[in-house]
């Protein structure tokens, strides 16, 4: 399906729909509220069946596939691993094969077209589908199943940061320069600009700030804004602590841009 986010806004995204019953909460408020234009979907969510019950009550939502290859469970029965940290260093090792990578993706997105949603665009869990190899097997899963759009993390470095993170935002960058080239060649297309790495699961004000500014400053380039809203519970915070993330708080920060 062709996809081009035209507003003249940065296209702001929530990822995670299916992981929990109160991010799924969460983020259809945001929906119905206009506080984001799309959504991302876990095919290996724990509550994938309850988001794609509440996506028929917001028709014609922006709906794209969060890939997953770390934390959850397999559909394929490969071991994914518990720690982004730890896939990466298996990958590179040659411990997790590109085979086995592409039959569980395929079968993530092969889930979702099978409950009739017509993904728009793709991304992943810990943007692992920008490493090389695993980009590959994106694109042509995207050109096999008419997805046109990829994300890539293109986030301006911010002064003050964390100097750890902010290494692993240049990593990210650089991924994404040799992973748009690819896109490009395969006759798809992605987003210039992203807003959302550095502050993943704690988004603020200023990056709202930061991804209209750069969309003021270019209005003819896509400037994506990645997400995490969500109502929370005890289950949620206890399960996923080691993420820090503040579901409820970023619907709260995504309540500002109306103002």
């Amino acid at each position: 399906m062709e996809f081009t986010p035209s507003s003249s806004n940065p296209f702001i995204v929530a990822d995670d729909l299916g992981l929990d019953s109160a991010v799924n909460e969460g983020i259809f408020f945001a929906l119905k509220n206009g506080l984001i234009d799309g959504v991302s979907l876990m095919a290996i969510g724990e509550m994938f069946d309850n988001a794609i019950r509440g996506l028929k009550n917001v028709p014609n939502t922006s709906v794209g596939i969060h890939l997953v290859l770390v934390e959850e469970r397999s559909l394929t029965r490969i071991k994914l691993p518990q720690n982004h940290r730890i896939f990466f260093i298996k990958y590179v090792f040659g411990l997790i094969k590109k085979d086995e990578i592409e039959k569980e993706l395929e079968a993530q997105v092969q889930k979702i077209l099978g409950t009739g949603v017509r993904p728009r665009f793709i991304n992943s869990h810990q943007h692992l589908h920008l490493l090389p190899g695993i980009m590959d097997i994106i694109i042509s899963l995207a050109k096999k199943y008419g997805v046109n759009y990829l994300r890539i993390v293109n986030e301006p470095i911010q002064s003050g940061e964390n100097l750890f993170r902010q290494a692993q935002l240049l990593f990210l960058n650089f991924l994404s320069w040799l992973a748009k080239k690819k896109i490009k060649k395969a006759g798809l297309q992605g987003n210039d600009f992203f807003v959302g790495f550095i502050n993943a699961g704690n988004l603020n004000v200023e990056d709202l700030r930061l991804a209209k500014k750069l969309k003021r400053m270019y209005p003819e380039k896509i400037v994506e804004l990645g997400c995490h809203p969500g109502f929370e519970s005890q289950e949620l915070v206890k399960k996923y602590k080691h993420w820090h993330y503040h579901w409820a708080k970023e619907i709260e920060v995504l309540k500002t841009k109306k103002q």
